[in-house]
């Protein structure tokens, strides 16, 4: 306990610092900064893995909320860093302490972090006679406005503003629908690089993992609940064969599209599992990635991937292979 105390009287200060940083330099500087800014929640995970205290990730929060309010004066950037980074980093700290780590733990605090804004926003729509949706649109309104603001004093045409606003409308229209899955995505998404960049460099600086990961299942074994694919096909089914509307057609859109995103992510573990039973190296694999992100119409290939390895278990088929080869 007292190792604890010296550690955290150390590594909490740093945290507080290196978050804000990282979060001032993704609201100001655009494109490299909002790249390192998607880091955020990075320091409050190394903290966590520093010590097994319950308070000091919470009380980083706090200091980061309340130093965030005194540079800004104003409730939005703070509500912004809360919900997209301190929510996180709470509700992942959490679930750490509640059962061993693996990548269905991020889907797990990415669920509980979407579910908890949706929460936010029904009871805003509701404050202002507005649907939820509905609600979504006019903040992505309003933030594509501000977005066209400014290239609109950096000298973009009359013309391409125009056709960039008319595109926008229909960007919002249709993230409005799909709002709940774009959340899911992005909360996976920052919990992921977070989580990756704090145990990269605990690993550095202590040549080893933390304790608190040491039963931790590889990427490449991640399997999914064999249940979760009759909700994919009922949702899929629902959305092009039954005459859906308002918040059941929203309801099933989302729940495909979120269970979609999971079985993508299960076979990028397939994948992975293929490059280490044939000993790939890294060339080979950056290139393979680099023609997915190019053609990202190929994901259709993992996504099937992912479900299918339910029926046909294709780690099994790859092992059979490679045993294969090797005789």
């Amino acid at each position: 306990m007292v190792e604890d105390q010296v550690i955290v009287s150390r590594t909490l200060p740093i945290a507080v610092i290196l978050t804000m940083m990282l979060y001032l330099g993704g609201a100001l500087f655009p494109i490299v900064g909002a790249l390192a800014g998607m880091a955020t929640m990075a320091p409050g995970v190394y903290l966590r893995l520093q010590t097994n205290l319950r308070w000091p990730p919470t009380v980083m929060v706090i200091a980061v909320v309340g130093l965030l309010f005194l540079i800004f004066r104003t409730p939005s950037p703070v509500a912004v860093y809360f919900f997209e980074f301190g929510l996180s980093s709470l509700v992942l700290d959490d679930l750490i302490r509640r059962r061993r780590f693996g990548v269905e733990t991020l889907f797990i605090a990415a669920a509980v972090t979407t579910f908890a804004i949706i929460i936010v926003m029904v009871w805003l729509s509701l404050g202002q006679d507005l649907t939820p949706v509905s609600l979504t649109e006019r903040f992505l309104r309003s933030n594509i406005a501000a977005v066209c603001a400014v290239y609109e004093n950096a000298g973009v045409s009359a013309a391409q503003l125009a056709a960039l606003r008319q595109a926008a409308e229909e960007v919002a229209v249709w993230a409005g629908s799909f709002f709940p899955t774009l959340l899911f995505v992005a909360f996976f998404t920052v919990q992921s690089l977070g989580f990756g960049a704090a145990r990269l460099f605990y690993g550095r600086r202590y040549q080893s993992q933390p304790e608190v990961l040491g039963e931790t299942a590889p990427f490449s074994r991640m399997q999914l609940p064999h249940f979760l694919v009759w909700p994919l096909i009922i949702s899929v089914a629902a959305v092009f064969f039954l005459p859906l509307s308002g918040a059941l057609r929203i309801v099933c859109l989302n729940c495909a599209g979120i269970l979609l995103f999971a079985y993508l992510i299960q076979g990028f573990a397939i994948l992975q599992f293929a490059f280490e039973s044939f000993s790939v190296g890294k060339l080979p694999r950056f290139f393979l990635f680099f023609i997915f992100l190019t053609f990202q119409f190929l994901f259709i290939f993992f996504v099937l991937c992912g479900v299918f390895d339910i029926w046909f278990d294709f780690r099994s088929r790859i092992v059979r292979r490679r045993q294969g080869l090797e005789q």
